[in-house]
């Protein structure tokens, strides 16, 4: 695979604390990159960075050219009292997009009440639109931090089928943030490891010969 987004010694620093220090890492294009590390590894810092929300301290981000890319980073904002198409119709307004097709990014993301006030959806159905909002524009790459956080059973089962989904039948990639590590690696095809700011390692899912719980436990806590 050709690398679609690559660092090179990229670090951040905030006043006396270093967030990042120098992250080379590479995203191979088509792949579901799944970053990995404890709070205030630096996974948040680094995924806005890539996302163009915060500037690099120092290195840099080299992309493919005319790359986009869609982030949901955080709680994603909505107006509560619009439907997810409404919502959806004013992001596209609100990013001079004018070729990306509602109904069809609704479809995309299994949201077919497109009457109901998004103030009445329960968190699956909240982090799906957040999905749909992260593909106005139609990206090469989204960027998932904790897509998976706070949702029950099913909202995780349909969250991950949405971003298997989204890679294999879209051609998006995806790089992805997540605690729940057994769940990551259900979908993942490559990994980073952040600790303390800095990138322990990289590899793909083939190298893997146990569950990805036991091998962080074993290799980085």
């Amino acid at each position: 695979m050709d690398d679609i987004i690559k660092t090179d010694k990229l670090s951040k620093q905030f006043k006396t604390t270093k967030a990042l220090d120098q992250v080379s890492m590479s995203i191979p294009a088509g792949a579901i990159y799944g970053l990995i590390g404890n709070n205030g590894a630096g996974k948040t810092t680094l995924m806005s960075i890539l996302a163009k929300l915060q500037e690099q301290t120092s290195g840099s981000v080299s992309k493919k050219k005319n790359l986009k890319i869609g982030a949901l980073i955080e709680t994603p904002a909505f107006y509560p009292m619009l439907s997810a198409y409404g919502n959806l119709k004013y992001q596209k307004e609100i990013s001079g997009d004018g070729e990306t097709d509602v109904k069809k990014l609704l479809a995309m993301a299994g949201l077919t009440d497109s009457k109901k006030p998004v103030r009445y959806y329960s968190l699956g159905m909240k982090q799906r639109l957040g999905l749909a909002m992260a593909l106005v524009g139609n990206p090469d790459v989204l960027i998932l931090d904790e897509p998976l956080n706070g949702l029950d059973p099913d909202g995780i089962r349909d969250v991950r089928s949405m971003i298997v989904e989204l890679n294999q039948k879209y051609g998006k990639t995806i790089l992805i943030s997540s605690h729940i590590l057994g769940e990551l690696q259900k979908v993942a095809t490559h990994y980073g490891f952040l600790k303390n700011g800095k990138l322990i390692r990289e590899f793909s899912n083939d190298v893997l010969d146990t569950d990805l719980e036991t091998f962080y436990f074993e290799n980085f806590a």
